[in-house]
């Protein structure tokens, strides 16, 4: 035993350890020499709770002794379990956790599958006539019909007038959820009936913040948008219904207006007794009665069948969700190759300690329990400190991604998280541990006394194992960073987009029109034109005008008829429409490039005018100049009378266009709309007052809110944003997803880096003494530092020859957020190889540089 004991000695002096600091820490790891080997019988023997108890004292006594291990062990997989358990709560809340409705998986949407020249689509939004033919002759499950778009309105009550947003739903909406009202009832046929008596549904958040939790409202009227309003509801806290909503009111839907395009959602419920079977039979059935009330375009194939509700309203959500968890689960998985690394290399080091404990009677099965312990320490210290990191990294998350992804579900880092913490942790200890263990128990005791073998011995446990992982590690850094670098390409072309305007010191106000005051064009037009001349009168205003809708949001879509000309007969064409009063084109200085723009002479009296964009002349009028020609859209044949440049918009047809694109775009004045058109289009779209001045928001905003309030003082505005925030909340996603797939990527790099690192160190503690003779037979300190050095570069070069092939195949996943740039851009992938190369040059040649202070004779009389 006691010569056991010398050899251990032996072997920690040469390490550089002082014989009596060595012979000290020898007689505190093996004790009493006659009493270990009775320890070694006991821990084989006793039950399994004192077993699980003496191995972990006996690992937080290693661990602590090897700090600079521990934690960076410990930090490695926290960081990891942080940003996985955080993203995990956002697709729990978004993908996985069930509706909080009675019997969600009941509960389906109604989709139309549509195939156009071998392409197919599909989409949950369904037209007037789809929704008359479900409601009247369906069977197999109960239906309702709602709107998905939120619109907003302005609510006078006791806090005074405030913008609130509000959805439509029909009749029976949340009895088919299954939820009932906290107050009062839902819905009447009758109310949800054109015409019908006004009547308004309230979130339970709005009756708290705005009408003082009073239960006694439910049969008052609330003034909202400019007429009363009877509440006949208040509903639960925190009710869902997949889009932000203040309350409710009556859809009246129909197959005209609205009705007219494909704007309704239709929910459906099973009856007892039915399946999604059946229900899709019937939607097929009916589907044959919906397009023959509206006929689909020729080449155009329909078919209707349903979709789980939760998928279909998270349809938009779930590609960059699951894109965010893969890129975080490659982080996790390289965390994890990495800390397997780390245990290989730490394990094979100790393989004259495990030697001697077995050559002390220790069972192979006892010290892999002993050395998984160890792994199980580190996943519960990583876990718990991975959890409480992820909390920050969630609100960061929620910050980031509560605009670019509009979520409407509560996240929250909840049990289900801790648990899947708890999992990811246990799963990384199995993973992680096992194999290292099972490895360094695989050396004979001859050769793990040895000292020189055990040297042998360690290089080749530990050699293979930590090539594989830093090719592993590489590999899926590069994949990561590859989709980083496309995203980033992305943004940068996006922002760098032309937007066709000036943004400096150009702010808008935005309001809500749905208004009862402002039913008619004149009522509109005398608002309008009163707060304009408000505003031109202010010192620091250059310019005044309004808009419905805004550069880099959404407009209006509308068809076209060309009056005169070579396409008079064509058919299909749509357009962006919107209307504009004042200096609009002055104030954004957008360019004029034929005829003129609208001027006092365009009235309600006069012939009605149109002015249209650079891509609508491209597109429609084959690029000769259309000033002097007629088309007919918003309800009347307009001549156009000038040209001005594109500005970028959110495209809503016209195929894959991107994010931001120039649209075909007609402006009309504001004089020149008819009530019918005004009352249609303000219940989608806000309406803003737009200056440039000069100052800041804070100076603007008071003359901005005067002279609103000179026009209408019960006006409540809804937002209030600078251009350049508009443009900003328009690359909100590409910017979230480059955001969070750089800072994924980064981590990757520097984990690939430790583990190279920490490769060749390894190597050089390992070959000091085959250096040493190398540098004394003559070899110079230079070619003995490449000789280190060059195996972690040639891994790094193949873990990214590697890396990209995979990058290359899995480049159709985020295809449909690349934009401006190829999926398989030569430029990003050397980019990305160049820089894991360098990275790789870095981290292999810092640690081979301790060779260049080693003394050889000072090695050699260490052997």
């Amino acid at each position: 035993m006691q010569a056991h004991i010398e050899l251990y000695v032996e072997e920690l002096v040469a390490r550089g350890i002082s014989p009596a600091k060595a012979r000290r820490q020898a007689m505190h790891e093996f004790g009493n020499p006659a009493l270990f080997k009775e320890q070694i019988y006991e821990m084989n023997s006793i039950p399994i709770l004192e077993t699980i108890v003496r191995d972990t004292r006996y690992a937080l006594r290693v661990l602590r002794k090897s700090p600079a291990f521990t934690f960076t062990a410990v930090l490695t997989l926290a960081l990891a379990i942080a940003i996985n358990t955080a993203v995990f709560s956002v697709v729990d809340g978004v993908l996985l956790r069930a509706l909080p409705y009675p019997h969600p998986e009941q509960l389906l949407l109604m989709e139309a599958r549509i195939e156009t020249s071998g392409e197919r689509d599909r989409r949950t939004a369904q037209h007037g006539f789809a929704w008359i033919s479900v409601r009247d002759h369906a069977t197999t499950i109960d239906r309702a019909v709602f709107s998905t778009w939120v619109s907003g309105v302005n609510v006078v009550g006791p806090a005074g007038a405030i913008h609130a947003d509000q959805q439509k739903i029909g009749s029976g909406f949340f009895g088919v959820l299954g939820v009932a009202p906290l107050h009062g009832r839902e819905f009447s046929a009758d109310e949800d009936r054109r015409g019908g008596p006004p009547a308004v549904i309230v979130s339970h958040e709005f009756w708290r913040a705005s009408l003082r939790a009073d239960p006694a409202v439910v049969g008052r009227a609330i003034t909202l948008g400019g007429a009363p309003h009877t509440v006949v509801g208040v509903m639960p806290p925190a009710l869902q219904t997949g889009v932000k909503t203040d309350l409710w009111t009556p859809l009246r839907a129909g197959t005209d207006g609205e009705g007219g395009g494909e704007n309704y959602q239709i929910l459906l419920r099973l009856r007892p007794g039915s399946s999604r079977a059946a229900a899709d039979a019937e939607l097929a059935r009916l589907g044959r009665e919906i397009n023959r009330l509206s006929p689909v375009p020729q080449g155009v194939t329909i078919d209707y069948g349903t979709v789980p509700l939760q998928r279909g309203l998270t349809e938009t959500l779930r590609r960059p969700v699951l894109m965010l968890w893969a890129a975080v689960g490659i982080v996790f998985l390289i965390a994890c190759v990495n800390l397997a690394g780390l245990l290989f290399t730490r394990g094979a080091r100790r393989s004259r300690e495990i030697a001697t404990r077995m050559a002390l009677g220790g069972s192979r099965v006892a010290i892999v329990r002993q050395l998984l312990a160890e792994s199980a320490l580190i996943a519960v210290f990583g876990g718990a400190t991975g959890l409480l990191l992820g909390y920050v990294a969630l609100d960061a998350l929620k910050t980031l991604a509560e605009n670019a992804l509009e979520l409407w579900q509560p996240i929250a880092m909840d049990g289900r998280a801790v648990a899947a913490a708890a999992l990811f942790s246990l799963a990384t200890a199995a993973a992680i541990g096992l194999a290292p263990a099972l490895l360094t128990t695989r050396v004979g005791v001859s050769e793990g006394l040895s000292f020189a073998t055990a040297r042998t011995v360690a290089a080749a446990t530990s050699h293979l194992s930590r090539r594989v992982a830093v090719i592993t590690q590489v590999a899926l850094g590069v994949v990561l960073l590859i989709a980083a670098g496309l995203l980033l390409r992305t943004f940068a072309h996006l922002r760098g987009l032309d937007p066709g305007f000036d943004a400096r010191g150009v702010y808008s106000a935005s309001v809500s029109l749905q208004d009862a005051r402002y039913g008619t064009s004149a009522q509109v037009n005398t608002l309008a034109n009163s707060t304009i001349e408000r505003l031109r009168s202010a010192p620091n205003v250059e310019a005044a005008a309004v808009v419905m809708g805004l550069p880099y949001e959404r407009l209006l879509n509308m068809g076209i008829r060309h009056m005169d000309g070579p396409d008079v007969n064509v058919r299909g064409r749509m357009i962006n429409a919107t209307y504009i009063s004042g200096d609009y084109f002055t104030a954004l200085r957008i360019p004029l490039r034929a005829g003129r723009a609208f001027d006092e002479r365009d009235t309600s009296a006069s012939p009605p005018v149109a002015v249209v964009t650079d891509t609508m002349v491209k597109d429609y009028f084959r690029g000769t100049n259309p000033v002097g020609h007629r088309i007919a859209f918003a309800g009347a044949t307009r001549e156009i009378i000038g040209v001005v440049g594109d500005v970028q918009v959110k495209p809503g047809f016209g195929g894959d266009r991107g994010p931001l694109a120039p649209m075909p775009l007609a402006y009309i004045p504001l004089a020149q709309t008819s009530d019918g058109f005004l009352r249609l289009v303000h219940g989608w779209f806000a309406t803003s007052f737009i200056v440039r001045a000069h100052g800041s928001m804070q100076d603007v905003l008071p003359v901005m809110r005067s002279a609103v309030d000179s026009a209408d003082p019960m006006l409540p505005f809804a937002k209030v944003r600078s251009l350049d925030e508009v443009q900003n909340a328009a690359v909100a996603l590409p910017r979230l997803l480059m955001v969070l797939l750089l800072t994924l990527a980064g981590a990757s790099v520097v984990l690939a880096g430790v583990g190279i690192h920490g490769l060749i160190a390894a190597s050089v503690a390992e070959r000091t003494r085959e250096m040493g003779i190398r540098i004394a037979l003559g070899a110079t300190r230079a070619r003995a530092v490449g000789t280190v050095a060059w195996p972690g570069i040639v891994l790094a070069f193949a873990g990214t020859i590697a890396g990209t092939f995979a990058a290359r195949g899995m480049v159709s996943i985020i295809r449909s957020f690349v934009w401006g740039v190829s999926a398989t851009d030569p430029a990003t992938f050397a980019g990305v190889a160049a820089l894991f190369l360098a990275v790789a040059a870095a981290a292999s040649v810092l640690p081979a540089l301790r060779i260049l202070s080693l003394d050889p004779a000072q090695t050699l009389r260490a052997e």
